[in-house]
């Protein structure tokens, strides 16, 4: 049997473990894994896995379909409630056995929409189970805490999202660009990763930004998206996809149209759902921000990667607030830390909030935000105290 567990990083192995381990979790031993399990992270580089060498293995390893019997998500993954998520399931339930399953923390209703996670009816609805043999899934609950995905009469269809077509197309594109440059010094193996980096960093970043659209215009009110950031593309389109919100119009800052990272294939396979909704512009930030008269939602993450130089971020935010239409707002990250500067900047406009980099939920003062991880409940106080690593939102008056 091979059981497969996946982590944030190796640093959470323990806890994650012990999750599934414990009686309290599993009384009468119907989800408990092999002793062999075998741990997946993203930031792992380990390739040549076979599950049995004792290391923790990349989660972007092209693992064979229907070829694994249970896979697990620690409780420190971060897998949000949303429809990247949900496609992230799906792919998760291919490459189960047919009498395998899926194996993942559930959390009560109030905290689960607290940090946007999954909660049994989020699940249940997402996948349509409650009709009894009719849905396209079976969702079983095991105990306290977790529950299980099992195929059930009817597979789930694809879901438009980005991890549909990195897990599908990811392998594939590096194949491509191998035999278009066979003598290109960077390896299959470290191209794959990079690439699965750049992904998986933008759905944590989709989430956030995701919930506080969410959060300020609601899911039907219209909204129209500049995405200033490092994910060439990839956060807009995928907002373009969500079922939570209404984005109408995404504007987006492509660094680099030639890289591993291009997004022209994606855009180009969901045409029919994407449409005209969605621009690349790959000239420069101003040019960016002045393709539309007014932006309902801005994003300027990690723009210093983005040819927003530290001399220049001050500029960049005074502009950039000042295309936002009355109530609109500014959401500003730098997964490297703010400096003192900018985030002194930025503490003194008013309709100021600031949001989580680490679950989606929004920070308040002395407000603790409970999760199944202790060690994560801990760098969520240090995150509640230091601001500097939070989603800073600023809202421009009506």
């Amino acid at each position: 049997m091979t059981d497969l567990i996946l982590h944030k990083n190796k640093q959470y192995i323990d806890e994650d473990l012990a999750y599934y381990f414990s009686r309290q979790r599993d009384v009468n031993n119907q989800i408990r894994p092999q002793e062999s399990i075998y741990s997946l992270s993203p930031d792992s580089q380990h390739f040549n896995t076979d599950f049995n060498d004792g290391k923790v293995g990349s989660l972007f390893f092209p693992i064979a379909a229907y070829s694994i019997d249970r896979i697990y998500i620690g409780i420190s993954f971060p897998l949000f409630a949303n429809n990247w998520g949900a496609a992230f399931l799906r792919y998760l339930m291919t490459r189960v056995k047919p009498s395998g399953c899926v194996i993942l923390p559930v959390y009560p209703e109030m905290q689960a929409s607290e940090k946007n996670y999954w909660s049994r009816s989020i699940l249940e609805n997402t996948f349509l189970s409650r009709s009894r043999w009719k849905g396209t899934s079976n969702i079983w609950a095991e105990n306290d805490g977790v529950m299980s995905m099992r195929i059930g009469r009817k597979f789930p269809a694809e879901m438009n999202s980005t991890a549909s077509f990195f897990f599908e197309e990811s392998g594939n594109s590096i194949l491509r660009r191998s035999l278009q440059a066979p003598f290109h010094n960077t390896s299959n193996q470290q191209q794959l990763f990079e690439l699965g980096q750049h992904y998986w960093n933008t759905a944590n970043t989709y989430s956030i930004v995701e919930r506080i659209i969410l959060d300020y215009f609601g899911m039907q009110q219209a909204v129209t998206l500049c995405d200033i950031s490092d994910s060439n593309g990839l956060m807009a389109i995928e907002c373009l996809f969500s079922r939570e919100i209404n984005v109408t119009q995404a504007v987006s800052f492509m660094t680099d149209k030639t890289h591993i990272n291009d997004t022209s294939l994606l855009s180009k396979r969901y045409h029919s759902v994407i449409k005209n909704r969605f621009k690349s512009i790959d000239s420069s930030i101003t040019d960016t921000l002045n393709d539309i008269a007014n932006y309902k939602v801005i994003c300027l993450i990690n723009t210093t990667t983005n040819g927003a130089t530290s001399d220049k971020t001050n500029e960049v935010i005074a502009n950039a607030l000042d295309k936002l239409m009355p109530g609109g707002i500014l959401i500003v990250h730098e997964s490297q830390g703010l400096s003192d500067d900018v985030l002194q900047l930025l503490d003194n406009y008013p309709m100021t909030s600031y949001y989580s980099s680490i679950v989606a939920s929004k920070l308040q003062n002395g407000d603790a935000i409970s999760h199944y991880s202790s060690i994560i409940e801990t760098e969520l106080v240090s995150e509640n105290n230091n601001r500097k690593y939070a989603y800073i939102v600023i809202q421009k008056h009506h």
